[in-house]
């Protein structure tokens, strides 16, 4: 059930977008065993007026090009998946050649079981 929320600036190709989900999702079903097709994506593009961030942070440097990743998640993953989840995105990222390294910032939300539907109302996750 994750759902992804990646904003970036305006400009990307679809093609670009395209590898950033694919990138993203491969991460998601590796570390979390989901299947491929619990695919919720999102992506908001912003002109520079509504895309600020600082140069730079905790020893990374930003460009144009940051990647600012939301993931929601149903609560209950160890540390460690988390580490490798947020690892394995960004190094699927770089691979595909759409971001550097320092350009990828991720943060996790955790949600209970009975706090999402996929539809008519229903709480299918929570036990």
């Amino acid at each position: 059930m994750p759902l992804v929320k990646i904003g970036l600036r305006k400009g990307r190709s679809t093609g670009e977008k395209e590898a950033i989900g694919a990138c993203v999702q491969a991460a998601l079903v590796s570390n979390l065993g989901i299947p491929d097709a619990d695919r919720y994506q999102l992506f908001a593009e912003y002109d520079d007026e509504n895309f600020r961030h600082t140069n730079g942070y905790l020893g990374l440097t930003y460009t144009d090009q940051l990647l600012i990743i939301e993931i929601t998640l149903v609560a209950g993953r160890d540390d460690d998946i988390k580490k490798s989840l947020l690892s394995e995105i960004t190094a699927n990222l770089v691979s595909a050649s759409v971001v550097r390294a320092d350009d990828v910032f991720i943060m996790i939300t955790e949600i209970g079981r009975a706090n999402i539907s996929f539809g008519q109302g229903l709480a299918q996750r929570a036990d």
